[in-house]
């Protein structure tokens, strides 16, 4: 049996989970986090849930993260970091622990967002940035309809060492 997958709104009460996943430091490199581990404090992350937790009342917000729940167990998280209206257009990111990678999961969650924003956002072009040291990321846009627009080079120090992305987009 398929494992039950949704996406719902972020809560205050999600702060355990999100900072057992946060010492990974595989996980951190994934999503670009610079921050040092011992940086991330429990107050760093509980007030990046209040911003989640407002953007929901707004009709524009500027960004839109969900949790991803997989039978009924945090897992990771999964949203917009930019959605610029007036250009109809917005930038997605995501992450999954550790125990959830590499089983479909992640592309589940994705074609579940896209066709969500597509009815709740409608915009014209989605796009997502990921490091080239992570191939299984680009994967999971590539099931989901995304082409390599291109690669950016030296694009963020992490590690004392200079990385490059990809460039994908989605475009309607």
């Amino acid at each position: 049996m398929k494992e039950e997958i949704k996406l719902r709104k972020l809560r205050i009460n999600d702060l355990e989970s999100i900072m057992e996943f946060f010492p990974e430091k595989e996980l951190l490199m994934n999503i670009g986090n610079d921050i040092p581990v011992n940086k991330i404090t429990k107050t760093f992350e509980k007030k990046w849930l209040e911003k989640q937790i407002k953007n929901y009342k707004k009709k524009k917000p500027s960004e839109y993260q969900l949790a991803i729940d997989i039978d009924r167990k945090f897992a990771g998280v999964i949203g917009f970091n930019k959605i610029d209206f007036k250009n109809e257009q917005g930038v997605i990111g995501y992450w999954i622990g550790r125990l959830f990678r590499g089983k479909g999961y992640m592309t589940r969650a994705l074609k579940i967002l896209l066709k969500n924003s597509d009815k709740k956002f409608k915009l014209k072009r989605i796009t997502a940035n990921v490091f080239t040291y992570n191939p299984a990321s680009g994967k999971v846009l590539e099931k989901c309809g995304f082409k390599i627009e291109g690669e950016r080079r030296k694009i963020k120090k992490l590690d004392n060492k200079f990385v490059n992305d990809k460039v994908y987009s989605r475009i309607k």
